[in-house]
């Protein structure tokens, strides 16, 4: 379990083979395959691997055999093999489509994550990018948050235990802030409804999230939070693509996103032959 994430309450791989073979398969069974077979996960397009090792561990679960397999974080190139296991022909019919549909998922959310990561540091070098991990497809966070990370990025806010972030939503219920804000254990993250309200919060807070800012706007916000405490953390949300990242890189220390949680699914495809 990834440090500091949630109880899994439920395994997605699991659950979409009840979902996706409830009583079994009846195609296979009419056309009465039986014997030894093999399939082979194989990507049409270049690619950042994820979900690797859950994938061999649930294959081993369903008594087959993995030969190999690309380790999380590899750069992968048109045509190379990701996973490759072999056993009851039957069971590999059951399993192949959750699979890659897992392994669709998780390598294109990898994929966009590392290229938003690289084109972001050619502005900025020092900058994280902080994917925003309670906008994961529900019950895929501890899968999509390890997608984030082995594309490159950190994740924000696994969940509602475990980050303090004081919102808009909260502060049109409480109206103004207490003077004094303290957490022994946690940064406090502060997202202002606008300037005069961040520069009005700049010495409480440890980080101040901007969001929905326009760079020309940004630029200025951030230089006077800077001014009014040195030691805040400036970060921006809202709507930044890969398209966009890099207007923002040179601005904030971090940028938090969540569009590479709704990358489109990667071009892979699964081969199967019998032994």
């Amino acid at each position: 379990m990834l440090l500091g994430s949630s109880p899994t309450l439920f395994d997605c791989l699991e659950t979409g083979l009840k979902e996706d073979c409830p009583y079994g398969d009846i195609t296979t069974e009419l056309l009465a395959l039986e014997g030894p077979g093999r399939f082979q996960f194989i990507s049409r397009v270049d690619a950042v691997v994820s979900g690797t090792p859950r994938l061999a561990e649930f294959f081993t679960a369903q008594k087959l055999a993995v030969a190999s397999y690309r380790r999380p974080e590899d750069r992968i190139h048109k045509g190379d093999v990701i996973i490759e296991a072999s056993g009851d022909i039957k069971t590999l019919f059951k399993l192949w489509r959750i699979c890659q549909t897992y392994l669709t998922v998780m390598c294109a959310i990898a994929t966009q994550t590392s290229k938003i990561v690289q084109a972001a540091r050619e502005e900025n070098g020092k900058l994280e990018i902080v994917v925003a991990c309670r906008k994961a497809h529900l019950g895929m966070r501890a899968d999509e948050i390890q997608a984030v990370l082995d594309g490159g990025a950190i994740y924000h806010r696994n969940s509602l235990s475990d980050t303090i972030l004081i919102t808009q939503n909260h502060m049109r219920a409480l109206g103004v802030l207490p003077d004094r804000l303290h957490s022994f254990h946690h940064r406090i993250e502060f997202e202002p409804s606008s300037a005069e309200e961040a520069y009005r919060y700049a010495g409480l807070v440890d980080v101040m999230l901007l969001d929905h800012f326009e760079p020309e706007e940004l630029a200025a916000v951030a230089r006077r939070l800077r001014e009014l405490n040195p030691r805040i953390v400036v970060g921006v949300a809202g709507g930044i693509t890969l398209a966009t990242v890099k207007d923002y890189a040179p601005l904030v220390d971090i940028i938090v996103l969540s569009a590479v949680l709704y990358a489109p699914p990667l071009d892979i495809t699964c081969k199967i032959t019998r032994l």
